[in-house]
């Protein structure tokens, strides 16, 4: 078995190693700071600042909203004036985004204010990176090794996430104050400067080239590729369901009474399961192809919420059956990963790259982001009940919209799978999910 770090030496040099090392270490260190918005910590530091649910859910939507504006933009910019620029220059804006947060709990009758600049900076520097960085690494990680150090290099950042989650549950579960969040938040943004320092040390070896021909008809070019702009539309349908994620954190925090500890115990839960899907994943990709995979996990995302809906008839300790349930719904969500990278690589051409995977992730992160506006509205003018019951179990209407989000699972696996392209011979490769 080849080690992370010590790939095919007939393949790698060892100055490419230790770029791909130091490439790893960066990750691992700067990724830190967006997992604490899928892992329950910002959910938990937000509550704690008395933000009402249906505006939490609209702050977190800024992120895909901010990424689905700027991303196509922010690709061409990097592919005319270079990518390491616009790409540092990113995060170093996310980074002072980032430390606008710790600060929110400072201005208790500004806090909504503070802590909206301080996502909407995080996420316009974290989109100017990630517009350029598959671009920045084309070059330097070699073929022949691609999918399996970038599937190695996020299986070891998604290890440390769990770690540093982890202790993030030990530390909160014995110091809840609001200070120890504020703390915890100025480290991780402390971490984010380490990737930094590691990300400057990056080679761009691509000469800036700007693309010919100007942006529309590059953009028009990619369009016209077969298959690529219905594959792209499903992306969107499928990130729209996976807006159920944050419904699920309120959920637990809100209506079942999980403490800080334990909702980020939730999102631990979660990456686990997710690494799973992702090897798990491959393996089916690789044997039936990614078209039964997504028909198999829009399934059983439909079953897994189905079962969350019922909760009140399962004899088991409440944690235990909300943690299985975070477990298979990354499992869910690291599968149908593996198998949209998998057809996306398989469509997009060997020129303009960073165009063409730049527009599949807009409406990846459009759909995610209107999942996450059109919650937040339904939660605001309370279009559904706060409190009923079911089977003389308390419900909520956080369960009202998964069960939506159910149905509508079921009804893209009955009728919508006719927008991925059939494309035989495909090769799965683990890119990250987000970088």
């Amino acid at each position: 078995m080849t080690s992370l770090y010590n790939p095919p030496s007939m393949y790698v040099s060892s100055e490419t190693k230790r770029i791909l090392r130091n490439i790893t270490i960066g990750q691992c260190a700067g990724l830190l700071g967006p997992l604490l918005f899928s892992n329950g910590f910002m959910l938990a530091y937000v509550l704690r600042l008395g933000i009402p649910s249906y505006r939490i859910l609209f702050l977190f939507a800024l992120m895909p909203l901010i990424s689905t504006a700027l991303t196509i933009p922010f690709s061409w910019l990097s592919d005319c004036s270079g990518k390491k620029r616009v790409g540092g220059t990113g995060m170093i804006v996310s980074i002072a985004g980032f430390f606008l947060l710790p600060l929110a709990a400072f201005m208790p009758n500004s806090s909504v204010a503070w802590l909206t600049a301080g996502i909407l900076i995080f996420s316009i520097g974290n989109t100017a990176n990630g517009a350029s960085w598959f671009a920045l690494l084309s070059s330097i990680v070699p073929e022949e090794v691609r999918g399996r150090w970038f599937g190695q290099m996020r299986s070891t950042w998604q290890s440390v996430s769990i770690v540093f989650s982890l202790a993030l549950t030990l530390l909160l579960h014995h110091r809840p104050e609001l200070y120890i969040f504020q703390i915890l938040l100025v480290a991780t943004g402390a971490l984010m400067i380490v990737r930094l320092v590691f990300y400057r040390q990056i080679p761009e070896l691509d000469p800036v080239n700007p693309p010919s021909g100007g942006f529309f008809r590059t953009l028009s070019s990619i369009l016209k590729i077969p298959g690529y702009l219905r594959f792209c539309l499903y992306c969107f349908l499928m990130t729209f369901t996976a807006g159920s994620l944050g419904l699920l954190g309120l959920l637990e925090k809100e209506t079942l009474g999980f403490s800080d500890s334990q909702l980020i115990m939730m999102g631990n839960l979660l990456s686990v399961g997710t690494i799973a899907g992702l090897w798990f994943g491959g393996k089916m990709v690789d044997r039936v192809g990614a078209k039964p995979v997504f028909l198999f996990t829009h399934l059983v995302f439909a079953l897994t919420l189905a079962c969350l809906f019922l909760r009140g008839l399962v004899p088991l300790p409440m944690p235990v059956y909300i943690g299985l349930f975070s477990f298979f719904f990354g499992t869910t969500q690291g599968t149908m990963s593996i198998a949209a990278t998998s057809e996306l690589l398989a469509l997009i051409p060997p020129e303009n790259k960073s165009l063409s995977t730049g527009f599949n992730i807009v409406l990846g992160s459009a759909g995610l982001s209107l999942a996450g506006l059109l919650n937040s509205h339904l939660l605001k003018i309370k279009a559904f009940p706060e409190q009923w019951t079911l089977f003389n179990h308390p419900m909520s209407a956080y369960d009202v919209l998964l069960a939506g989000f159910a149905f509508l699972s079921i009804l893209m696996a009955a009728t919508l799978l006719g927008l991925v392209p059939k494309i035989r011979g495909l090769r799965s490769q683990s890119l990250p999910q987000t970088r």
